[in-house]
């Protein structure tokens, strides 16, 4: 178990040091999990502690979008993404948020700052498994899900017109 943690503080800290800022649009490179892939199913607590599988969401467009409390660029697309979803929802679309805290009381923590934040779509707790699936290297990393669980487009870090490239790519495929 101590292993774990020390993995889960290294992941962390590695997150801290060499990603959570803003960049470009960029492709995710050398992934299992590319454009036109089916997205790799997963089931993860939510903040209340239930299990939510994201074959649950079939039949929906998805943004998958892997995030953490302290990463400013995350806090940055926060905005975004209650619009996004705010826009969308009654057409068959939601965010899912995935935070990669890692903290003994990480459920709590996400929970109070979802509110704090404005958050009022669905938010999972993270495993040690789900961001190695995604091979998610930097946050925050989105991945834009069609309906059927076939991975539509990819976003890596927050960049300028964030929601407005999600929103045209959402708008294809609703």
């Amino acid at each position: 178990m101590k292993k774990t943690y020390i993995i889960l503080f290294l992941i962390t800290f590695g997150f801290a040091l060499c990603s959570c800022s803003k960049k470009d649009h960029q492709p995710i490179a050398e992934s299992s999990v590319e454009v036109g892939s089916v997205a790799p199913d997963f089931v993860l607590k939510d903040t209340a502690g239930n299990d939510t599988a994201l074959s649950s969401f079939r039949g929906k467009v998805v943004l998958l979008e892997f995030w953490a409390t302290w990463c400013p660029p995350c806090k940055e697309s926060i905005p975004e993404l209650v619009e996004l979803d705010k826009k969308y929802r009654e057409r068959g679309f939601t965010v899912l948020g995935i935070s990669l805290d890692t903290d003994s009381d990480a459920a709590a923590k996400v929970a109070r700052f979802s509110s704090s934040h404005g958050i009022t779509y669905p938010v999972l707790i993270a495993d040690e498994t789900v961001s190695m699936t995604y091979k998610v290297m930097s946050i925050p990393t989105s991945f834009l899900i069609g309906k059927d669980g076939t991975i539509i487009a990819s976003y890596i870090g927050y960049f300028e017109d964030y929601g407005k490239k999600a929103s045209t790519d959402i708008e294809k495929h609703l």
